[in-house]
């Protein structure tokens, strides 16, 4: 049986994956001077792309970088490299570089941003609910990156190496300089305290994920009490059921936490399930 190589798509071409695409001076690889979306490809189709294209817009907007193509464009490209890699369950990652520029900080004039798109095959996981640990790296509220996917994710990388809990966990929940739940390393956060949905405020050091305004969208429609506020660990930890959010896993329940010196505790999930089944069954 031959295989095909995995084709990605670079300013309206397509390309083998394993070719070099980026010259050296691009400053996306170089300064991080970049965004990127990551989307669920759903029976060949891209999901929810309105949602990600409306952030992507508006991160690109405040660090100045032109979109050199537009959302019909992108949802063509989608498309058509789904088909071409023949995916059909997946996930797509639109990448936005501020293009080439000389040594140093300055914004280049003028600039020749890249887009790029890459697929792979990728199905929701159905592996038992995570335990998440807790990391000592913190996400600083004050800070552009926090807000925004930008290229430079090297504190949620370094946020599961470094980690408080009893042993080392999978995935780690994140608090802000200010020692406010945050949220995991590359995912929302909610919980459920027997009456009410709560969740991180958007004025913190988190990411408005499209995953995340579905969910509240959602319990809105079904009557669901939520809260969007500043919380300590303690309120995570005094949880019923918590849940990491974003848009590949949906909305993944969690088996516990380890929090190591700072508490433990594991998650009655069955106590929710009929209300999650009933309120998001097509996220």
């Amino acid at each position: 049986m031959t295989t095909h190589p995995m084709k990605l798509w670079l300013n309206g071409a397509l390309h083998e994956v394993h070719e070099p695409i980026f010259p050296a001076n691009d400053r996306g690889p170089s300064l991080g001077d970049g965004l990127f979306e990551t989307i669920r490809i759903r029976e060949a189709q891209p999901c929810h792309l309105q949602d990600h294209w409306g952030r992507l817009c508006a991160s690109a907007a405040a660090l100045q970088i032109a979109l050199p193509y537009d959302l019909s464009t992108m949802n063509t490209a989608l498309h058509s490299l789904a088909k071409t890699n023949a995916i059909v369950e997946g996930a797509a990652r639109l990448v936005l570089t501020r293009g080439s520029g000389a040594r140093g900080l300055a914004i280049p004039v003028p600039a020749n941003p890249h887009m790029l798109i890459t697929m792979t095959a990728y199905s929701r996981p159905h592996s038992a609910p995570p335990v998440l640990g807790l990391s000592h790296i913190r996400r600083n509220t004050g800070s552009f990156a926090c807000r925004h996917k930008t290229l430079s994710y090297i504190d949620n990388i370094a946020a599961r190496l470094h980690q408080s809990s009893t042993r080392q966990r999978e995935d780690v929940i994140m608090l802000d300089n200010d020692n406010q739940i945050a949220s995991a390393s590359a995912a929302n956060l909610f919980w459920w305290d027997g009456q009410c949905l709560h969740t991180p405020a958007l004025n913190g050091a988190i990411l408005p994920g499209t995953m995340r305004a579905r969910i509240l969208h959602l319990a809105r429609q079904q009557g669901i009490p939520q809260r969007e506020d500043h919380y300590t660990p303690e309120a995570l930890l005094n949880a019923q059921s918590a849940y990491i959010t974003n848009a590949l896993i949906g909305m993944q329940p969690l088996a516990g936490l380890d929090f190591g010196d700072k508490g433990h505790t594991v998650f009655d999930q069955p106590t929710t399930s009929v209300l999650w089944q009933n309120a998001f069954t097509d996220l």
